[in-house]
């Protein structure tokens, strides 16, 4: 009798292993969300879509989501279900979309994908190393700025410089321009100066401007 017993136990082992496979296997996983598109101008309307595989589909060999439930939460109050759904952000901002899904057992999988929502299709600020503008005559200025859209984000990545165009205009009697990212200037005559700043995207045909104020001491 305790030989029969030590050969079942084997046979029962491999059932428990066997059983929490399975168990495993069907639980839902997200297989594929996307949110299209993932970054765009205020107001922005997106699409996104999920497909999940396991959690009880009644044997769908193509992890279809019968039987799921899914909802999204897309970071800004709004909600939504089902495996496609559309979704328009009001306002700018780094948001990030979270899927749920949900089977008849009561297993539960999320992921999640993030969506930038900007202000403006190009978006500067000119710069220097002057902040509060006063200066003297003689004194060089270092001049550099930010811009930012879906596709440009400088001068954290610096190789965008070349997909911009620059102009600086310095404001002085002999009408000085740049045409770099950051040029240096020697204010020569005392006086209130405004140093325009316009930046160009070719790709979107747009041209932004920013403005700086200096205040030149003799």
């Amino acid at each position: 009798m305790k030989r029969a017993c030590v050969l079942l136990l084997p046979a029962m082992l491999f059932i428990v292993l066997a059983t929490s496979a399975c168990n495993d296997e069907s639980k839902p996983i997200f297989t594929r969300v996307v949110a299209t598109p993932a970054c765009g101008v205020a107001p922005l309307e997106i699409e996104t879509y999920s497909a999940v595989s396991g959690g009880n589909e009644s044997g769908d060999p193509l992890g279809g989501t019968n039987n799921l439930d899914i909802t999204w939460n897309f970071g800004d109050g709004g909600t939504g279900n089902t495996a496609i759904n559309y979704h328009r952000y009001l306002d700018p901002g780094e948001y990030t979309i979270i899927v749920t899904a949900t089977d008849p057992d009561g297993n539960i999988a999320t992921s999640s994908v993030p969506v930038t929502v900007i202000a403006d299709s190009l978006v500067i600020m000119a710069e220097s190393d002057v902040p509060d503008g006063n200066v003297t005559v003689g004194q060089t200025v270092q001049f550099g700025l930010t811009a930012a859209n879906c596709d440009i984000d400088y001068p954290a990545t610096p190789g965008d410089a070349v997909k911009m165009v620059f102009r600086w205009e310095m404001g002085d009697a002999a009408n000085t321009v740049y045409t770099g990212p950051t040029p240096q200037f020697t204010f020569d005559v005392a006086g209130e100066f405004d140093v325009d700043l316009a930046v160009t995207y070719p790709t979107h045909a747009v041209t932004r401007h920013s403005t700086l104020h200096f205040s030149v001491s003799p």
